[in-house]
Parts: C-alpha cells; structure tokens; sequence
C-alpha cells in the first residue's frame, strides 16, 4: 500500500464475530483494508470496543485503517425499538450525519472514492453520493419479492404483510429521487453498482439502464481442504440424512418439505430430517411433522460448534426460503461438503449449480411438493448422486469466500488509488 489515498466505507452495520449484516460489513471491510488504505465509518453501538480491537489487529498486521464512529439515534442501535417507520426515519438521520463527517474527512484526507455498503438494503442509499466522488454502492438488495404462486402457503397475516411489503418496494423503487440519483452517480467515472443478486441488478438497469455487478451480501469463510464424501448407504438400510437450520418463520416454509417427505415411499425408514433452528411457527410445523408420521427431529438454536456435527453428519442440506437474498447457512454447508437443496430462484439461482446442489422450480405449490418428492425418492434410490454433489460443493463456496468478494470489490478500487 504505497499511495496515500482513501477509500471512505460506510457500514452502518459492521462488527468481527457477528453474523448477517455485521458480517457483511466487517469481514469485507477487514479483506479490504490488508490492500487498500481504508477509512470506516460505522455505528457507534455495543460493538464498538470489539470493533476497535479488530481495527488494531488489522494495524498491527501492517493494514492503514481509520475508524470514525456515528450515532444512529437516542438508544445505542437504531433497531431496538418497536415501530419500522422510526426506525427507518433514525436511519436516514443517522445517513445524513456520516454525510457532514464525510465532508470534514474529505477536507483531512485524500478520499479517492466512497462507498456505501450496508444496510445493503435499496432502500436508504444515504448521502455519500452528494460528494462528487466516485461512488460505489452495494452489495444491493431489498428487491426480493415472494412469488404470488406462494402466497398459498402462507397464512393470512403473513400474506397481508408480504402484500403491503411487495407494494411499499414497489413504490420506493419506482418513485424513490434518491434511489434514482444514487444509481446515477454509480455511473458516473470511477463508481460502481453491486447487485447482491443477478436480478436486482436486472431490475435496476431495466428500469435506469447503466452498468452493474453482481457480488453475493454473504460469503463463505475457508473451505476444508479435504471435501467429505457422503457414505454410501446402499444396502445398509441406513436413511437419508436431510438438514433444515435457520429460523422457523412462515416464509421458510418447512410444512411443504414435511409433506414432500411423507409423500416419499416408505419414507418412515428412508429419511430422516433434523431441524436446527426456532420461531413463531415452530409449534406448527412440529406438530404437522407429527401428523404425517415424518421423522424429524426439532433441536431448536444450538451451539454454532453442535451445527457443525449435523452439517458433518448429514446428506443433504434442505432451504425453501421464498423471500430471502441469500444466507450464509447455504454456504456454510456447501463449505463442509453438503449438498443442497434449494429453490430456482433469489440468491440462490446463481450461487448453487447443477454440480454442488439440486434446484426446485417454482412454480404451483402442489407441483413443488411433487417435484421435492420425487428428488428425495431418487437420492434415496441413487446415492452415488449426493457423493457426486459433494465434491463440488466445497469448491463451489470457495468461489463465495469473504476473500473473493473482497477482492472484485478491490479490483473496483485499484484503479482510483
């Protein structure tokens, strides 16, 4: 890191050890500061004194790192309270304050370009792009829509919820000035438009044109080596091993797996599924499994190093999530050599393959049900197919690490500094 200039990064959420959008701020901003000269300027939350560690760790390590911190509102972190409007009325507070920091930043140092990382929600792009610098935006998303095929699994509330959502989106992306003018400014020499999905970036040149990149929110950490291959069970009688982890919530619809399994012949002594995980639909989805007679196991939240052993000691990792970008849970267990399961849609499209994973169309529910069936009943028949899957999955998400999304936003860098 020869030259002197800046890149000036706003990540509103960014904290080492975290998950979801703290992950995403502070494992990029860590890869990307061990080659570019880097200024941070994120929340001034319960994070801060472990941020600060990690900010002299990366010092130490020889890495030219500035922290600045705002506050986002009254309390601590601008999501601790109870209606969604004030908090999104704190978050445009809190992004015109990082903006006069910027000014006085810019007038301190040589910033070569900003970017504005997350929330990586369309929705608040904040002010940065006011400065007149280069400007890069994303990872991108919040232009993820559940399919109105899949309303019908949802329950009443729920449906309410994702309508007035569908068409709050809609409005905020279409008649939005400073979604406009942010996207515009990406255009302009030297910025960058990242879109956490292929289709966000789809929906943002159909509606403006210009350029854009598609780089996952979430990554992968290192990869084993040595990818497992699953055993083969033919003969042996021993069941199919599925793994469900994430939150138990109407929109991750585990009662249409239920019903796919207990549609699978014999399925009592053929498959077995372990759900890791809790929620406001928990309940439900025990009893339904009950009901049908499926073997599953409810564990509930568990210790992140007790996840492992089931990704370990399971066949094939199952996620039908109908409104998410991605997860990171995905690329953790394509990292441990899991094959996975998914929908054809979102994130996901782009990320698992024909040859880590296995991709279920959507389309009408009951035609879903079906086509999950008829997947379970073949890998039960066909188990060579999953030791196939396995030995790509861990390449696969190798091709997702935190250091290989930071490095292509890096390559958007090099050129400014």
């Amino acid at each position: 890191m020869t030259s002197r200039k800046y890149v000036l990064i706003s990540a509103h959420h960014c904290a080492p050890g975290m998950g979801s959008e703290h992950a995403v701020g502070w494992n990029l901003v860590s890869q990307l500061a061990r080659v570019h000269n880097i200024i941070l300027v994120t929340q001034d939350n319960e994070y801060r004194a472990s941020i600060e560690a990690g900010i002299e760790q990366l010092k130490a390590d020889g890495c030219n790192v500035l922290a600045y911190f705002v506050r986002h509102g009254t309390s601590t972190d601008g999501r601790k309270n109870d209606l969604r409007l004030f908090y999104y009325l704190t978050y445009i507070a809190y992004q015109w304050r990082v903006y006069q920091l910027a000014k006085r930043l810019v007038s301190q140092h040589e910033i070569a370009a900003v970017h504005h990382l997350n929330i990586v929600g369309f929705r608040e792009p904040g002010f940065l792009w006011m400065l007149g610098l280069p400007f890069i935006w994303g990872p991108v998303g919040g232009l993820v829509y559940t399919p109105w095929r899949l309303y019908a699994e949802l329950p009443a509330k729920t449906k309410l919820f994702q309508t007035l959502r569908a068409v709050i989106t809609w409005l905020q992306f279409h008649l939005s000035p400073r979604v406009r003018l942010a996207y515009k400014a990406t255009q302009r020499p030297g910025g960058a438009f990242i879109a956490a999905t292929a289709d966000i970036g789809a929906r943002f040149q159909r509606r403006w044109g210009g350029r854009c990149l598609w780089i996952p929110e979430t990554g992968s950490h290192d990869a084993p080596a040595e990818p497992r291959d699953p055993p083969i069970r033919r003969g042996t009688g021993e069941a199919l091993r599925l793994l469900w982890v994430g939150a138990l919530i109407d929109r991750k619809p585990l009662n249409m797996l239920l019903d796919a399994i207990a549609a699978v012949p014999r399925h009592a002594s053929r498959l077995r599924l372990t759900v890791v995980g809790d929620g406001d639909s928990r309940a439900r989805f025990e009893a339904h499994a009950r009901q049908l007679g499926v073997r599953a196991d409810f564990l509930g939240w568990r210790p992140h190093e007790e996840t492992l052993t089931h990704f370990h000691n399971s066949d094939l990792f199952v996620l039908l999530s109908i409104s998410d970008l991605t997860t990171n849970v995905v690329f953790e267990a394509l990292g441990n050599g899991l094959p996975v399961l998914c929908l054809d849609h979102h994130g996901y499209s782009g990320i698992v393959t024909e040859a880590c994973g296995i991709k279920v169309r959507v389309s009408d529910p009951n035609t879903m049900r079906q086509d999950i069936t008829r997947i379970l009943d073949e890998l039960c028949s066909r188990p060579e197919v999953l030791t196939r899957l396995a030995k790509d999955a861990a390449p696969r998400a190798a091709q997702f690490s935190w250091k290989q999304n930071a490095s292509a936003i890096s390559e958007l860098y090099a050129p400014l500094l």
